[in-house]
Formats: C-alpha cells, sequence, structure tokens
C-alpha cells in the first residue's frame, strides 16, 4: 500500500510538471506571436534572427551578419509594397464596384458595412 501512494505521488508530480511546463511553454510562445504581429519590423526582425541563430546555432558575428541580411531584405520588401500599393488599391477597388454592380440595395449596404470594417481592421495595423 505504500508502495502504491509513492507512485501514485511520483506521477502527481510529473504530471504537474509537464503541465506547467506546457503552459509557460505555450506563454512564451504567445508572447512572441504577439511581439512579431504587434512589434514592428524591428521585432519581427529580432523574432527571425533568433529563430535562425538558434536553429543553426550561428555564432555571434554570423547572428550579426544575418541580422543584416534580414533588416536588408525587410527593407526591400517594404518598398516593393509601397511601390505596388496604389496598383493593388486600384486592382482592389475595381474588384469591390464590380462586385457592387451585381449586388441588390440590401446586399450592397452589407458589403459596403463588410469594406468600412475591412478598411477599420487595416487601419489599426492588421493586414
Amino acid at each position: 500500500m505504500k508502495n502504491y501512494k509513492a507512485v501514485i505521488g511520483i506521477l502527481l508530480v510529473f504530471m504537474l510538471g509537464a503541465a506547467s511546463g506546457a503552459i509557460v511553454t505555450r506563454m512564451i510562445h504567445q508572447s512572441q506571436q504577439e511581439a512579431f504581429l504587434h512589434g514592428g519590423p524591428a521585432a519581427k526582425e529580432e523574432v527571425i534572427v533568433n529563430r535562425l541563430s538558434r536553429k543553426l546555432d550561428l555564432d555571434p558575428q554570423q547572428q550579426e551578419q544575418v541580422k543584416s541580411i534580414v533588416h536588408e531584405n525587410h527593407a526591400a520588401m517594404q518598398e516593393v509594397r509601397r511601390k505596388s500599393h496604389p496598383q493593388i488599391e486600384a486592382i482592389l477597388e475595381q474588384g469591390q464596384q464590380r462586385i457592387i454592380a451585381i449586388l441588390r440595395p440590401d446586399q450592397q449596404e452589407k458589403f459596403q458595412k463588410i469594406l468600412a470594417e475591412r478598411k477599420e481592421h487595416r487601419s489599426r495595423g492588421f493586414h
């Protein structure tokens, strides 16, 4: 009977430790995701560099080189987005107008609300 209680106690401690570890891991992962999504370009670059550094076991010199490359790539992608943004907006506007043309008035009103919600969502930084 004493061995049974000891085994149950050990299993309980093990299960509590595993559950605690899972919760802490989830919290860390969630905070990293939030930093990535809401932290701006620098935070996103840092997450990428940290992940590559960890997975590839980069030395400090390699980390700095990767950081520079990631930063340059982000800047180049931002420039492409900036240049293509008016074209993308024009395409979206054309599509929206074509959709409006086939909708009934009640549907048009709902569609306009959807578009307004999308615009509000995008203005808050969620693309």
